[in-house]
């Protein structure tokens, strides 16, 4: 290739072949509307994206065999010796072929990641109109075919809302014609742009940014920031083992933060970045400690502090990986995978996976919550994951990965008070689950995943739980929960009866549904749908628990009220058992 442009096939692969593939159902009649048809209620509930799917792993798998047949064209080139205008003619021969299968590559590399793009779509506008459908019924609100919504009222609720509340009759109407309209909104969005995506496909000017070239004249661009997970889980599975070799060794930092790569590559591409960055910050933390005056402000002293953390956290982060050294170095023989180094912002965030979620069976994604960051926790949420790790073996029928995911700023202090940090915390996490779901896709196929989440980070996951594609969370288990992150467990893309909530005993976990409603969501202990675990979590344990009592009078046994907030890890305990067994895919 010469260009990033790709072309139309010469192999039987255009336009037409893609667009019926794109429009076709089950029963082989109608079309989702891919740009020539209205975008309506009544068509988009017919929409179905195993067609695309198809098309998509059948682009995949033609691809791949095309890229051997390339391989071995170029292999067979450079062993052609001698001269003359035979030997020419073989190896311009030979030269042509191998253009002709470049262009086709990239052709099927650009149809798979454009149907790619309309399944993701798709799944994620089924998942929202499930949503809808679903809180509609528990609302009593119907929406017929044309997608009008209106409230199913009996003569008693008549004179119920008269005599009650009419302004939450309307208000549950409204939300739901809104919530439609917004599916309408996104299907014509994803069927404009798949459209054109399309016939820039059909015209040869679609960039799929691998740009596969047998000889490696031509290297792969970087997706597009706006990128979605499955767009570049499709543009990563489609580059040979030399680009991503290539995009790992000159693009490590971005690679290894990318949601859609997969473990195996973000840890290598982490790994490579982890010593640079630590030997960075401490030339940073040095050179500013040797420039401050004798008697630094506050305001320096608060900022030598935080450079020295990023230090602190690097070398943490070092510590937690070496843990995977053999048992008689000291380690647990257990092999640790960097999936998350995130540098860009004032404080280091990372996730450390305990085995690779690329081939586990089992995955438990463990989310923490308030006063956590990786210079201070990643030592201790490492040893909370090996305990949960280990207890999840007991129960699992195949291998297990334990994700320790401190990839969101958790709030220090008083911001806990906000779940700003929690939305914005909501979104990385989504990402990170949408891109490990999406990898597998490409690889050992579809794992069971678990977001096991604790305090404010329970908020934080249940936030997420909107914001990922259908499928992708198996089971979301909340434990000393200030709040759901919700306010139906309907809203969750989460299947029905796969919410779980462990609560400690109250007087001792205080912090149990202690967030506002209207902004944290409701409480998951008393929140219907949700199945709930045990909340043993053993005795507290007093010689650990501020007396702020004794010097006043009061018993030695006076309750610290969050003192059991955060024993759910504790071994041998009902709660971290059930907790596993969740995560081992053993409670339904």
């Amino acid at each position: 290739m010469t260009n990033s442009t790709t072309h139309r096939s010469s192999g039987g692969h255009d336009e037409q072949s893609f667009l019926h593939a794109g429009r076709a159902r089950p029963d082989g009649h109608g079309r989702p509307g891919f740009g020539d048809e209205a975008v309506n209620w009544a068509s988009i509930l017919e929409w179905d994206s195993a067609p695309l799917q198809e098309y998509a792993t059948d682009c995949e798998k033609k691809q791949r065999l095309l890229q051997t047949a390339g391989d071995d064209l170029a292999a067979e080139l450079d062993s052609i010796t001698g001269t003359g205008r035979t030997v020419t003619a073989v190896k311009n021969a030979i030269k042509q072929r191998i253009k002709a299968i470049e262009e086709e590559v990239n052709y099927l590399i650009s149809a798979a990641e454009i149907a790619s793009e309309g399944v993701q779509g798709i799944n994620e506008i089924r998942a929202n109109i499930e949503d809808i459908q679903q809180l509609a019924a528990s609302w009593d609100v119907h929406i017929d075919a044309s997608g009008v919504a209106s409230f199913l009222e009996s003569a008693w609720d008549a004179v119920k809302k008269i005599a009650g509340n009419p302004i939450d009759t309307a208000f549950r109407v409204k939300n739901i014609a809104d919530r439609i309209a917004e599916v309408v909104a996104q299907a014509t969005t994803l069927a404009t742009g798949l459209a054109a995506k399309i016939a820039s496909l059909s015209m040869g000017t679609y960039d799929n940014r691998v740009n596969y070239s047998v000889t490696g004249t031509s290297r792969p661009k970087l997706p597009p920031a706006n990128a979605s997970e499955q767009q570049v889980a499709s543009w990563w599975s489609s580059l040979s083992d030399k680009d991503k070799k290539w995009m790992i060794e000159h693009y490590p930092e971005q690679i290894g933060n990318l949601d859609g790569v997969d473990a195996t590559s973000r840890n290598e591409a982490n790994r490579i970045v982890l010593p640079q960055k630590k030997a960075e910050a401490e030339d940073e933390y040095n050179k500013y400690v040797a420039s401050l005056p004798e008697n630094p402000s506050n305001a320096q002293l608060e900022e030598a502090e935080r450079l020295h953390n990023r230090v602190r956290a690097f070398t943490n982060i070092e510590e937690t990986l070496s843990n995977s050294r053999p048992i008689e170095e000291g380690g647990d023989g257990v092999p640790r995978y960097l999936l998350a180094l995130d540098t860009t912002g004032p404080n280091v965030l990372a996730a450390v996976s305990q085995n690779n979620p690329d081939d586990a069976d089992h995955i438990g994604v463990i989310v923490p919550g308030m006063t956590t960051n990786v210079a201070d926790s990643i030592l201790d949420y490492d040893q909370k994951a090996k305990v949960m790790r280990e207890n999840v073996e007991k129960h699992a029928n195949g291998s297990v990965a334990i994700v320790e995911f401190l990839n969101y700023d958790a709030p220090q202090g008083a911001d806990v008070i906000s779940t700003s940090k929690a939305h914005k915390g909501a979104d990385r996490l989504a990402g990170f689950l949408n891109g490990m779901d999406a990898s597998r896709e490409h690889g050992a196929g579809d794992a069971h995943i678990t977001v096991a989440s604790h305090s404010y980070g329970s908020t934080t996951a249940g936030i997420a739980a909107t914001k990922v594609g259908d499928g992708v969370i198996d089971d979301l288990i909340q434990f000393g929960s200030p709040g759901s992150g919700v306010q139906d467990v309907g809203e969750f893309h989460v299947p029905e009866g796969h919410a779980w909530v462990s609560a400690a005993h109250y007087p001792n976990d205080m912090v149990q549904g202690v967030g506002p409603d209207i902004t944290f969501g409701k409480n998951p202990d008393t929140m219907p749908g949700y199945k709930r675990l045990s909340g043993d979590v053993g005795p507290l344990d007093y010689r650990k628990t501020p007396q702020i009592g004794v010097k006043h009078g009061l018993p030695e046994e006076y309750p610290w009220p969050i003192g059991l907030h955060s024993a759910y890890f504790k071994e041998n305990t009902e709660a971290l058992d059930e907790i596993s067994q969740v995560i081992a895919g053993k409670k339904q």
